[in-house]
This record gives C-alpha cells, structure tokens and sequence, in this order.
C-alpha cells in the first residue's frame, strides 16, 4: 500500500506527478492511495476527473496501514506536513521524489536530480524505468506538469530531454490542446482583478534590472481566490523590459509570515539568496519563507537582488 502527497499548496507539476504515477502504479497492481495536506485546488480539478486527490481532512483514514509514502515536488518532508508527519509517526517509511537542489544538511530518502525541468518530467523516467505501463490519463496528466513547470515550454534551459519526453508523450496520442487551455487560458475573473493591483505596484530599482512587489493583505480583500492565486502575476513581474531579476511577497498562513518568490533571467542567478534564508528551488526560480514586520528585513534582501542583477 503506497500513499502519494505533494507538497501544501499544491500545483499542476505536483498534482500531476503524483495523479500519473497512482493511475501507472494501479494499472501495474499495485495499491495507491492519494493525501495531500491541502484539498485539490478549483483551478486544477479539471487534471482530477474521478476525484482521486484526497485530503488530510477527508482521507486521513487512507493511511492506515501504509507500506510506503512517496512525496513529489517536495524534497523536505515537512512540506506535505500532516499525511507525512502522521506516516512517519507509525514508522512508515516517507520517500521525496524532486527536481529541486537540496539543502547541504538534507537527510532524505528518494531521488532528487536537478537536471530534469520538472517533477512530471521526473515521474515519467521513474514510470519507465520500473517497466510500468503509462497509461493515456496518466501521460496527459505528466503533460500537464512538464507544461506548467516549464511555462508551457518557454523555460527549458536548452534542455533537450524535456522536448523528448513530451514527443514520447504525445506519441501515446493525447490531445494536449484542452491542457494548454486549462493551464494558460483559464484565469477566474477575480485573479485577474488582483493581478491588477499587483502589477500596479510594482516597484523598480537597480536601474531597472530589479522589479519587486509586495502583495499586501487589504490587495486580497473582496475577492474569492484559490491558494497561489497572487503567484500567478509572477510572469508579469519578471516578463518587464530590462528587468533581470524579480522578487514577490506574498502574505504566509500565519500572521507576520511571507512567501517571497525569486524569478530570474538567463543573466543572472538568484538561488543563492532563497537558500541563505532558509529557502530553495533552481538557479534562475527560488523562494523561501520570512518572519516578521516586511521592514525589518527587506531592505538587506533588496540589495541582494541588486548585487545579483549586476
């Protein structure tokens, strides 16, 4: 019995990562069970059509009697928090499945290799290395993931390999033009309201190499949004004319808590600086969590960005 979780607040790279390798691991026999800390997001339901992605909330029965817990699109077990924290606890052994750098004094289990674009990407080789059948359902949800990792294909890094699973993936003859759709096109109507508050106050610096934005709470307000609603504007932050590096604070879960999300160009390097924090992700896409009033610590930050920029 496997339990598959991705990480709190979870996306389509994690979402379909861990939808492919359930639906290839039943086919092959094996039984699988989905819980994640957080219920499905609205905005992805379309990747769950049989309402196979449970929550801590509802599912936590699921658990009970686990072989196995396998963690994709989080390389620290903390970050699929309740599911993994209780498999721990029974003695169940918790496996992380990731494309994102480790932390030196990480102590984990699983395989965690940078060199893919995405988890999705990831799952697929694992799918192929265990000789498993990957079945249609299972090859558009991965390409659901490699898209959304990769901005629809926009930040490969000269990676050839994700192009060729994609073509593998196509191969199996899926129709990828809804994925796109429900990916790219498909912005509830209040995320684009906050997208314009963001955008309106975003702020720049460093001659214009560094755009930043702090998303306040009272920028939230009146509005029904889904988790990760604000990071959505991240591409309009990091796509301006001359700016190479971008940085987004977003409210945290509890008070005087921030996500700050890092973004870079190919010219420069900012995940140095979501590690120093505590933090982590890619060279060029980072983030980490901070504590605290905002101006007690983003003006060292902020000077870090314009180093980087430079």
């Amino acid at each position: 019995h496997i339990v598959v979780m991705t990480h709190v607040d979870p996306d389509a790279d994690g979402l379909g990562s861990q939808l492919a390798f359930a639906l290839a691991a039943r086919a092959a026999g094996k039984r699988v069970s989905i819980v994640n800390d957080d219920p499905c997001p609205s905005r992805y339901a379309w990747m769950d059509p049989d309402k196979d992605l449970g929550d801590f909330d509802n599912d936590a029965r699921s658990l009970q009697g686990a072989d196995l817990g396998l963690i994709f699109d989080a390389n620290e077990l903390s970050r699929a928090r309740r599911p993994a924290a209780q498999l721990i606890a029974t003695g169940c052994d918790v496996w992380v499945f990731d494309h994102h750098r480790l932390a030196p004094d990480s102590a984990i289990s699983g395989c965690v290799a940078t060199e893919f674009s995405s988890t999705g990407e990831l799952c697929f080789r694992l799918l192929q290395a265990l000789q498993w059948t990957v079945p249609a359902a299972a090859a558009a949800a991965i390409y659901s993931a490699i898209s959304f990792d990769t901005g629809s294909f926009r930040f490969l890094r000269n990676q050839a390999n994700t192009l060729e699973v994609a073509a593998e993936l196509l191969a199996t003859g899926i129709d990828t033009n809804p994925i796109q759709e429900a990916l790219w096109a498909n912005r509830p109507f209040d995320e684009t309201i906050l997208l314009g508050r963001i955008v309106s106050s975003i702020e720049r610096r460093a001659a214009g190499k560094v755009a930043w934005v702090v998303v306040r709470p009272e920028m939230l307000k009146g509005l029904s949004l889904g988790p990760g609603a604000a990071g959505e504007a991240m591409p309009s932050v990091i796509g301006i004319e001359g700016v190479l590096v971008a940085a987004m604070v977003k409210p945290g879960r509890k008070p005087q808590e921030w996500k700050v999300s890092f973004r870079s160009k190919t010219a420069a390097k900012i995940g140095h600086i979501a590690s120093a924090r505590g933090g982590g992700g890619h060279a060029h896409a980072a983030g980490c969590t901070m504590q605290g009033p905002i101006d007690s610590w983003i003006g060292p930050l902020l000077i870090e960005l314009d180093q980087a920029a430079q």
